[in-house]
């Protein structure tokens, strides 16, 4: 029950601005939060995220052609009435549940939209149940198992799924913003290597970037809220996971700002970003890490380790059903420092791996290694040469990403 929206092509899409894994996990993890469902589409109605937490009443009532053909006409109108708006826009569906559109735009340009729901009010939950029955009656479907799945709806105060409409939708456009002045750098220090005048360039990139934040203090101030909410009603991993992606995005934004940092912070942050999937996966992912304390103070790019924990989850914990062992290790060479993140999951093929270390564009017009290439990317502009990234890896038998990076003080710009 989520829209379909068709508009013209502009210069950027939003699958070529946006980390589309770290869009993923604030997704999942404001779904589960909020006990609503989400996904993120382009401008095309195409969902470049997968569902999350989607109701088994919506699963149900688009396993039919005539359920899923309604759905559809009805989430197109919907994500045209929140791109004519401007804002987030909320409208039952012909299925009777609660949705809401909100646009993703930038400098007034459409790229897509998010979408969440699937609920019914609080303070009207009997009433909206007998309505989903009575809409989807003529779907003929098993009448025990749409009655089973329609007590499951989860019911959610107004004023919070307005809320949970009106926080992703400025999570979402803050995070494309971000791709935006990101892919901006990234052509300008293109233009000006050439010109031999990379540093002015990386400057106002930098600052285009930071101009092009979408009012952070709301999130992190909403994201409060919520872990302050989930306290006083002792719900402890809403609360946990509530917190964990408020530094996760405030750390996220210091990237932007902040060149190096020290390694005990990059650790700090990692550890959010296992709590949070710690919470998904349980028993299914293990971690170890083995960093000497006295490499605490070391200075290391932003955001540099943890992708390739991110890589490890994604890649190596989620596609199997057994236990997974993620080890993070940290230690000295002479004149340097070692970053390791390995795994014991599936393992990554030769031509991923050559498609991972290759300067060559991706010919395949897929997103795979695009973390591990933008790792790389930044590392190449901090350091030049002066830097070693090895794929030690085997089908079947897990992945070791090895960094060597040199710990004087000399950069190459």
């Amino acid at each position: 029950m989520f829209a379909i929206t068709t508009i013209k092509t502009t210069s950027f899409e939003l699958q070529d601005v946006v980390d589309v894994a770290a869009l993923q996990r604030i997704q999942d993890t404001f779904a589960k939060a909020m006990s609503v469902a989400a996904v993120i589409v382009d401008r095309q109605g195409m969902p470049i995220t997968r569902e999350s937490n989607f109701c088994r009443t919506c699963r149900l009532i688009r396993s039919t052609h005539a359920g899923l053909a309604r759905c559809m006409a009805s989430d197109a109108e919907g994500g045209l009435g929140a791109r004519e708006r401007g804002e987030p826009y909320a409208y039952v569906c012909p299925g009777g549940m609660l949705d809401i559109a909100a646009p993703i735009t930038i400098q007034g340009e459409y790229l897509g939209s998010v979408l969440c729901g699937q609920v019914v009010p609080a303070d009207a939950r009997e009433e909206f149940l007998q309505g989903i029955l009575e809409r989807n009656a003529r779907l003929n479907l098993p009448l025990n198992d749409l009655k089973q799945a329609v007590q499951e709806v989860p019911s959610v105060a107004r004023e919070r799924v307005d809320a949970a409409g009106e926080m992703l939708f400025q999570m979402a456009n803050h995070i494309v913003e971000m791709g935006v002045a990101n892919l901006t750098q990234s052509r300008l220090l293109e233009e000006i290597r050439e010109r031999a005048a990379l540093q002015s360039a990386l400057q106002d990139a930098q600052l285009r970037m930071l101009q092009s934040q979408i009012a952070p203090h709301f999130l992190f101030n909403a994201l409060g809220l919520i872990g302050y909410t989930a306290m006083q009603e002792n719900a402890h991993q809403t609360e946990q996971i509530a917190y964990s992606l408020s530094d996760l995005l405030r750390y996220s934004l210091r990237s932007s700002t902040s060149a190096l940092v020290k390694l005990r912070q990059e650790l700090e942050i990692i550890q959010h970003y296992l709590n949070v999937q710690k919470l998904r996966f349980r028993s299914r992912l293990n971690v170890q890490v083995d960093v000497d304390p006295a490499l605490g103070e070391t200075l290391i790019p932003c955001m540099i380790l943890q992708p390739l924990v991110e890589n490890a989850v994604v890649h190596a914990v989620e596609p199997l059903a057994r236990p997974v062992t993620v080890q993070i290790r940290a230690y000295r060479q002479p004149g340097a420092i070692v970053l390791e993140v390995a795994d014991d999951g599936v393992g990554m093929s030769p031509d991923i791996r050559d498609l991972v270390l290759s300067e060559a564009p991706p010919t395949d017009g897929k997103h795979t290694a695009v973390g591990l290439r933008s790792v790389i990317q930044r590392l190449r502009l901090q350091y030049g040469n002066r830097f070693d990234f090895e794929i030690e890896s085997q089908v079947g038998h897990g992945t070791r990403v090895i960094v060597t990076l040199p710990t004087d003080k000399r950069r190459v710009y």
